[in-house]
């Protein structure tokens, strides 16, 4: 059976291979919010919606380009630009730099479509017209399965381009990469290219030419013939057989075929036809008919089907529906959860034969060491078999909160954290201040040498924050005599390196039920590690059983913008992690809802053995 990749597991590769944080360009800085925005305008000003679309506003224009460019750039800021910052007012408060920068990669963009839509138009052709025979596709789904002799299987490679258009005064295509702000050249260039070679190999969807078009926020443009990416992509090529077919724990696999991996064939004599079938009849039993989608994919806690609903169904009237349908399906023990995803209906039902995620199966993706330190981290595999991370070096998710009920598997995600970091990085790139008021989660840390204090049970937590606001402004006072910015670019020239220090603490929550007085103090100190600490190269993970109005709002609300939510109790404590609903009806054991920008993603927690826990927390 083929391996499947994504071009974001391949692409995290190419980064870290080129050298990581020091591989950055030259661009002004951003985050991952603005380069979220930048992509959603493209795909609205592009789109096919005369409403929002960049047709109505270049109607009324004057026919220059002078004018078109005005229009358009204007156009932008009404339609989308102002409405999203005041959207994200409160993660953008401290980010003016990066706004001010965002806004000129706008109109930068926006000046470019002008030029190519007015070039291009054609003497009595409609602006619509040219929007569409241009503008192919914008959020473009490709996937392409690769071969090649030397392979002794093929290799299936998913992702998504950013854009397809037709080239100037040719009906040839080109795959349009576009990236924001300081970004990482080699990197991005290899991502596009892997792009191009997707497109290549599909007949219908082919691309003669590549364009990588970065803002920084000043636009450049880099355009490449198919015949001067042969020579890339015959090693990225090589590049993906080696992830997908050469590492010794996919040999392994192959000779004991008694493995079975986490979200491989289990299942495979469960009756998935039957399962849609009934599905379907239950949904249009409540008023609401679906129609499924290809084959649904199989995770290793749930089964995803995916379906768009039929003609005169409300999208919303199906969300609401899971507890209705979950009685209609036999032996589920939560409702399946539905949701809109990328204009898709998506289906999740428990599957009957659900299987843990083993850490050790996973030690292989996890970034190597390096000099620099590694601020990545295992968050889950998600429902498509890819593991899913987080960094803690972005703003997005620099500090977390986690929230789940007792057997939700909160503990055992802290673990597979912490030895996910622990894979990636030695005693002198990461330290540990681990705050255990049950003393029942880090016992197995209790001699590491990794601990950056001695274990803190509960007396000596407002000596530790303490500890931890002096560390931060130590390092800040060391970073301007230095002219670094942040923990990577220090460590990047100056040795021995500072280490990255992570503080957990398995239940916030116990924290705060002394008296008033120590609450203040915690809060104050905490707030100011939140917003600031980040930079310095230390990070906050709490969690708590009782995520209430009390614990969740207020200083964790405004700086704590990684989210991890198991299994909770109520909706309403589902609304106050995630700020949606979704969390009660997770199954438990591992299963979690992830979030930091945009909407959720579902995954499957690692779980890590006390022997490979100790194997690593005493190395």
């Amino acid at each position: 059976m083929p391996r499947v990749l994504s071009v974001s597991e391949i692409r995290k590769q190419l980064y870290w291979a080129a050298g990581g944080p020091a591989s950055a360009g030259g661009g002004e800085p951003t985050i991952a919010l603005l380069g979220s925005l930048f992509h959603q305008l493209f795909g609205q000003l592009t789109g096919a919606d005369p409403q929002v679309n960049l047709t109505a506003p270049l109607q009324l224009a004057d026919a220059t380009i002078d004018s078109w460019q005005q229009a358009l750039a204007t156009h932008a800021y009404q339609s989308f630009v102002a409405p999203a910052l005041s959207a994200h007012q409160a993660s953008l408060q401290a980010r003016g730099t990066e706004v001010v920068a965002f806004w000129t990669a706008v109109k930068a963009l926006c000046d470019w479509m002008a030029v190519v839509l007015f070039e291009q138009r054609g003497e009595d052709e409609s602006l619509e017209n040219v929007r569409a025979r241009i503008f192919r596709a914008a959020e473009q789904e490709v996937s392409a399965e690769l071969s090649d002799p030397a392979w002794t299987d093929s290799v299936i490679v998913q992702g998504r381009a950013d854009s397809i258009v037709c080239q100037r005064g040719t009906a040839q295509r080109c795959v349009v990469e576009l990236k924001l702000g300081r970004t990482a050249p080699e990197a991005d260039l290899l991502q596009a290219c892997l792009y191009h070679l997707l497109l290549a190999a599909d007949a219908e969807q082919s691309a003669s030419h590549l364009a990588l078009m970065v803002f920084e926020p000043e636009r450049r443009e880099h355009l490449f013939k198919a015949s001067q990416l042969e020579y890339a992509q015959t090693k990225l090529k090589a590049l993906i057989w080696r992830l997908a077919g050469e590492r010794p724990e996919v040999a392994a696999a192959k000779a004991e075929p008694e493995h079975v991996p986490c979200t491989s064939n289990a299942g495979a004599n469960l009756d998935l036809a039957a399962l849609g079938k009934k599905l379907e009849s239950a949904f249009a039993e409540f008023g609401a008919s679906i129609e499924l989608e290809g084959a649904p994919t199989m995770g290793p806690s749930f089964i995803r089907f995916f379906a768009k609903p039929r003609r005169g169904v409300n999208v919303r009237a199906l969300t609401r529906l899971g507890a209705s349908v979950w009685m209609r399906l036999d032996n589920m023990s939560q409702p399946p959860q539905i949701a809109l995803e990328r204009g898709r209906i998506t289906i999740d039902v428990e599957h009957p034969q659900r299987q843990s995620v083993e850490f050790g199966s996973w030690r292989h993706a996890l970034p190597p060491r390096d000099t620099v330190g590694v601020s990545r981290f295992a968050v889950g595999v998600a429902v498509d078999g890819q593991l899913h991370y987080a960094e803690l070096a972005r703003p997005e998710s620099a500090h977390f909160l986690v929230a789940g009920t007792s057997g939700s598997g909160k503990s055992e995600w802290l673990r597979a954290a912490l030895a996910s970091l622990l894979v990636s990085n030695g005693h002198d790139t990461l330290r540990l201040a681990l705050i255990d008021p049950k003393r029942s989660a880090f016992s197995t840390f209790a001699r590491s040498p990794y601990l950056w204090r001695p274990l803190i049970y509960s007396d000596g937590v407002e000596a530790l924050f303490g500890e931890l606001v002096a560390e931060m402004e130590r390092r800040y006072e060391i970073f301007s005599d230095k002219k670094a910015d942040n923990l990577a670019e220090y460590n990047t020239t100056q040795s021995p390196p500072l280490p990255r220090i992570v503080c957990v603490c398995d239940e916030y929550a116990d924290l705060l039920l002394a008296d008033r007085k120590r609450r203040l103090l915690l809060e104050n100190l905490i707030a100011r590690l939140g917003s600031k600490a980040r930079a310095a190269g230390i990070h906050l993970i709490f969690a708590t059983q009782r995520p209430s109005r009390d614990i969740v709002k207020g200083v964790i609300d405004a700086n704590f913008s990684g989210r991890v939510a198991l299994k909770v109790v109520r909706p309403i404590e589902s609304r106050l992690i995630l700020d949606e609903p979704g969390a009660s009806s997770l199954l438990g054991r591992g299963d979690l809802l992830y979030k930091d920008i945009g909407n959720p993603v579902r995954l499957q927690g690692l779980f890590v053995t006390r022997g490979e826990l100790e194997g690593l927390v005493l190395a």
